[in-house]
């Protein structure tokens, strides 16, 4: 074996056991969250839920819903809508210590629902639409004891273009892209 091939196992070994999770630090972290979401030049709130499983790197599933109010960038009808992120994430985290700061980024489904005001059809109407959307932030979690912690991030999302689907027969209606910020602080069980 030569010298170069020794390095690259060496190196290889070292990179397996860097990022191989100890059993004591990967573990399963369950956070309920509330915060506030900025889209279309409105805070408005947001309520949610994360399940994460991982030490040093982590997957996350979150569900998370904002109350949008009526979106006046619709001009075709009056919306009173509600947008849910159902987002699949790839969490880095320093798995140490009370306080762990992380970075986390991924992809999924935002879904926006609503009820709607179609001019000359004279009744409101539910329609919903779906698009994929991603997501990166960072946070912090804050663990005072070894069970029990604290979770506040801040995240920046974005959609492709959602569609509403078939309204009152007339077909699809374009929403604009979504591309918002969203700050959240929630409670966190470690399992």
């Amino acid at each position: 074996m030569t010298r170069t091939h020794r390095l690259a196992w060496i190196f290889t070994a070292a990179l397996v056991a860097l990022f191989t999770p100890s059993p004591a630090a990967a573990d399963l972290r369950a956070t309920a969250f509330g915060g506030g979401t900025r889209i279309n030049e409105k805070n408005q709130g947001t309520l949610g839920a994360a399940a994460t499983f991982g030490g040093l790197i982590g997957v996350e599933f979150e569900v998370a819903r904002v109350w949008l109010g009526t979106l006046a960038e619709v001009r075709a009808a009056k919306v009173d809508a509600t947008l849910t992120s159902y987002m699949g994430n790839m969490v880095l985290r320093l798995p140490t210590g009370p306080v762990q700061p992380y970075a986390s980024a991924g992809v999924g489904v935002v879904r926006v629902t609503g009820n709607v005001d179609v001019p000359f059809v004279g009744k409101a109407v539910s329609a919903s639409g779906r698009d994929l959307g991603w997501n990166s932030g960072v946070g912090v979690y804050l663990f005072p004891s070894e069970n029990f912690g604290f979770r506040a991030d801040v995240r920046r999302f974005q959609t492709a273009e959602v569609s509403w689907e078939n309204i009152a027969g007339i077909g699809n209606v374009a929403l604009p892209k979504f591309n918002f910020f969203r700050a959240t602080a929630g409670i966190t069980l470690k399992f």
